[in-house]
């Protein structure tokens, strides 16, 4: 059985991202303030190679930057706005490091789901990277972080790289291949997109032993559907509308 423990069972997406702007500790803080345990966020990677945490491969919906985020350093990232887009109130947020978040889950004593955004080709880098962050955090990050990809070769360097660490497989179209994959990776989870998720298959995977986590679930109604059926946690964008109902 899975060692991961989820309570409440609601995973903040990119933060309380409905309430403030997507990956940034503005948005971070407002889940913990909501009593939520478990945030997840995207990691890409500056030209610098510092780990950042940000979702789109442009820069230009949620900051005052254009361009790709890969061809800037941090030093360049860290100077643009990422909150105005969302709310006046939030001019000024930043586009934080892995280490800053590593060291905002250490004070506020919650967990992550850590999704690895690597471009093509680059998975071996930043994955070796946001390894060499988490150990200077360690042993604090240590049975705290679960790691997801869409790329399958960054779950393989992750594997390589940290025989020990907790990987979720990600599937947002069923893959053929998908318990094999399961299985090949030593995934401890299985997250899936909510518009694929069956009863059927979420009874499979709970025979499996596997921690079952749905995305993105914004409707209590179907959280609830979802939790008959054995979902151990929903990735939500407005976690306490999830919290009302539990």
């Amino acid at each position: 059985m899975t060692i991961l423990q989820f309570h409440p069972p609601v995973i903040a997406h990119r933060g309380a991202s409905a309430y403030a702007p997507e990956n940034t500790l503005a948005a971070f803080t407002k889940a913990a303030q909501m009593g939520i345990k478990w945030v997840e966020f995207d990691v890409m990677q500056a030209a610098c190679g510092e780990p950042v945490i940000f979702h789109d491969e442009l820069l230009d919906r949620t900051t005052d930057g254009h361009g790709e985020v890969g061809n800037f350093p941090y030093s360049v990232l860290a100077k643009l706005d990422a909150g105005a887009w969302f709310d006046p109130i939030y001019a000024g947020e930043r586009i934080p490091t892995l280490l800053h978040i590593l060291e905002f889950l250490h004070n506020f004593n919650m967990s992550a789901n850590i999704e690895i955004k690597a471009l093509p080709g680059q998975e071996e880098q930043l994955v070796k990277r946001v390894l060499q962050d988490m150990a200077i955090s360690a042993p604090f990050t240590r049975g705290r972080i679960l790691f997801s990809s869409f790329s399958t070769d960054a779950l393989r360097f992750l594997r390589q790289y940290d025989p020990d660490c907790l990987i979720g497989l990600l599937q947002h179209e069923w893959d053929p291949e998908w318990q094999a994959l399961c299985a090949s990776l030593g995934c401890v989870s299985v997250h899936a997109n909510d518009e694929i998720l069956t009863a059927d298959v979420a009874q499979k995977i709970k025979g499996m032993g596997k921690a079952l986590l749905c995305y993105t679930v914004n409707s209590p109604v179907r959280a609830q559907e979802l939790y008959s059926w054995g979902v151990d946690a929903v990735f939500s964008d407005a976690p306490d509308k999830i919290l009302d109902v539990l």
